[in-house]
């Protein structure tokens, strides 16, 4: 293999580095390891809730909007739409995976 083909690959060291990840808010609000509270998950959870609030709100904003002519750009309005229905579906899907997890706690024997 000649050494030119290698050649190419330097100028990758001239990319900038990344920044380490920081710590999100949940998991910084998490208690230490071994903690039996957990106000983590429900941090969590109250997180997408509020998201999937303002998703909805945002979406009857839009639709108000272009009922009444306000708004002028159909896209924006789907977009809207389609943010408030991503939202919904995720914790659809929440709700049947912790659906799912109950029920194979409770068929656990003890």
């Amino acid at each position: 293999m000649p050494m030119d083909a290698l050649a190419p690959l330097a100028s990758l060291s001239t990319l900038p580095r990344l920044a380490p990840l920081a710590p999100n808010e949940s998991s910084a609000a998490a208690p230490a390891a071994g903690g039996t509270s957990g106000s983590g998950f429900g941090t969590l959870l109250n997180n997408i809730l509020d998201g999937n609030r303002q998703a909805n709100a945002a979406a009857d904003a839009a639709v108000q909007d272009l009922a009444t002519g306000e708004a002028q750009d159909l896209h924006t309005v789907s977009l809207a739409i389609a943010q408030a229905e991503v939202s919904f579906r995720l914790i659809l899907e929440l709700r049947n995976r912790l659906s799912d997890a109950l029920q194979e706690v409770t068929r656990m024997q003890v």
